[in-house]
């Protein structure tokens, strides 16, 4: 079993002889954060491409671009929406006072993420390159909860799904990079903040659900055959 320590950088050979980056390597960077729980940060990391087909020496990986694995609209900043006891107005005030760098359409980039599970289906040619500190990327969003707002990987499917980020990303062939999609994303984070708002001014202490025998009684069977409801 490895045991990944902070800043442990390896190198793992791309194999896929149809992909057009077959040789070079994925540079896999072993980080954490301090916004998040320890059993969050075991499996955090960056990436970064090799230049060439040969395992950059440690000393240069630094120069290396990091590969970025999940870009949200800015308004994404504002989730996790706060519980019932914090008022929306009040959530927005304190991130508000948080720095995030947007691009041009809106966007925000993140390059950590978590391999889950950390210890299963570990890649036997996983090469070690060494532990140095290498320079954050510029203008990162770390999103606020750890809990479904960051990328997340599995070994087994590690080297398609970075390649697949630094495609749709870093070389910005995914559609989201178009005004209409940044302003179709923008919409519906408008519309689900303003939906959260609403909650808020309902009462539901003062709201009667049915109990459970009143749920089986007001039941009716109506006959006829059973259908699949997803025919």
């Amino acid at each position: 079993m490895v045991k990944f320590k902070d800043n442990d950088i390896y190198a793992l050979k791309i194999k896929d002889k149809d992909s057009k980056y077959y040789g070079k390597y994925i540079i896999i960077i072993k980080c954490s954060y301090e916004g998040y729980p320890k059993h969050i940060n075991k499996g955090m990391f960056r990436f970064k491409l090799s230049k060439d087909k040969s395992i950059p020496k440690l000393e240069e990986v630094n120069n290396l671009e990091y590969i970025i694995t999940q870009v949200q609209h800015e308004l994404m900043k504002y989730m996790p929406l706060p519980g019932a006891n914090v008022s929306f107005k009040d959530h927005k005030k304190k991130r508000d006072k948080i720095k995030v760098y947007p691009d041009e359409y809106g966007y925000l980039y993140s390059c950590i993420s978590e391999i889950f599970p950390l210890n299963k289906n570990i890649p036997k040619d996983l090469i070690y390159i060494g532990n140095v500190v290498l320079d954050l990327p510029k203008y990162e969003y770390i999103p606020f909860s750890d809990y479904g707002y960051k990328g997340m990987f599995k070994w087994e499917n590690i080297e398609k799904e970075i390649i697949n980020c630094y495609e749709l990303f870093n070389l910005e062939k995914s559609k989201m990079f178009s005004k209409e999609a940044a302003e179709s994303r923008k919409r519906e984070m408008l519309d689900l903040i303003e939906f959260h708002k609403k909650l808020e001014k309902i009462d539901f202490s003062k709201i009667k659900f049915a109990d459970e025998e009143e749920i089986e009684d007001s039941l009716t069977y109506v006959g006829g055959e059973d259908k699949d409801p997803f025919n």
